[in-house]
């Protein structure tokens, strides 16, 4: 690790009140040691993004499987993109809602294809992903 360097950072009183309490809750001794966590996962979440390297990640897809033809949609995306994704999981959380985990791995272009694809397929109610570069 390099050297330290001290920077000042403001918050609006609500944001910092509820990031004290996650600080506390998890144990976190510092302020300084919270926001160098949160940075650390600000860029793995986000380099992936800007760069074209070989990533591993997750994606997350909750839908209603009442809206017609969309688990159709999010199937014929993987299918697509069958060497992306060498796992995925199907898990029911309500009635009407499902959760799509798709564990994937390969060169961020095309992952983000695959999340493209998988916006296309029609009303998702949530999509999000979390991915990794391969170093």
């Amino acid at each position: 690790m390099g050297r330290i360097i001290r920077t000042g950072v403001s918050f609006p009183e609500d944001l910092l009140k509820a990031f004290d309490k996650i600080i506390r809750d998890l144990g976190i001794r510092s302020r300084s040691q919270a926001i160098q966590e949160a940075v650390r996962d600000f860029i793995a979440m986000n380099s992936w993004r800007i760069a074209d390297g070989e990533v591993a990640g997750t994606i997350l897809v909750r839908y209603s499987h009442e809206k017609y033809g969309i688990e159709e949609k999010l199937t014929d995306a993987q299918h697509e993109f069958l060497k992306l994704i060498p796992s995925a999981l199907h898990i029911h959380i309500s009635k009407e809602d499902c959760l799509l985990v798709i564990a994937v791995r390969g060169m961020a272009s095309e992952i983000k294809e695959l999340v493209k694809k998988l916006r296309e397929a029609g009303r998702v109610k949530q999509l999000t992903y979390v991915m990794m570069p391969i170093c």
